[in-house]
């Protein structure tokens, strides 16, 4: 005989849908938006790479006087390295170049702020935006021709090692006369 009424049994569990295992924690948050530069605005770490070799970091902000004093003092170190017996000047290079590399991303920040530079020894220095030049374009074709002339007929440079501080004198001499030019035009102003 058959059972009509059979043992209920169990309604069947269901197993519910495996979810997926949480995602493990992240010990460092996503990487934050790499902040966009406005026009106009110098990166500091690129102003600070280029500061390794002393003067380009500032020439790439267009501070010229700050980068020809920075480069100058550093060429001055190489020939007391050079002529001299003992480790005295060649110790400074590694503060000179990090004194350049601190600088220009100081400088940087500092025009990234302000618009303008932090005043130094010689006073406000104003960025300058490079420009057509008619008296640069000239001397870099002049310098330019010169050195591919020397690369095709022999011209004796000797002179040069004793005749570069005539450069100084006539950068002073330059630097001078815009000065004198500067306080005329002033007076004619008034």
């Amino acid at each position: 005989m058959t059972d009509v009424n059979p043992i209920p049994q169990a309604p069947p569990t269901a197993h519910p849908a495996s979810a997926p295992p949480p995602p493990p924690p992240v010990a460092f948050g996503p990487a934050p938006a790499r902040p966009v530069l406005p026009p106009g605005a110098k990166n500091p770490g690129a102003a600070g790479a280029l500061g390794m070799m002393p003067g380009l970091g500032h020439l790439y902000l267009g501070l010229y006087q700050r980068a020809a004093i920075l480069f100058g003092v550093f060429v001055l170190l190489i020939s007391l390295a050079e002529h001299s017996r003992g480790p005295f000047p060649g110790l400074f290079f590694p503060f000179w170049i990090a004194f350049s590399i601190i600088d220009a991303v100081r400088q940087a920040k500092a025009i990234n702020a302000t618009g303008a530079p932090e005043p130094g020894i010689l006073g406000e220095e104003k960025s300058v935006k490079v420009s057509g030049s008619l008296t640069a374009g000239i001397l870099l074709i002049l310098i330019g021709g010169f050195l591919l002339l020397n690369r095709f007929v022999a011209i004796d440079l000797s002179f040069l090692n004793d005749w570069w501080p005539a450069l100084l004198v006539l950068f002073g001499g330059w630097q001078i006369f815009a000065y004198w030019r500067t306080k005329q035009d002033g007076a004619k102003a008034e």
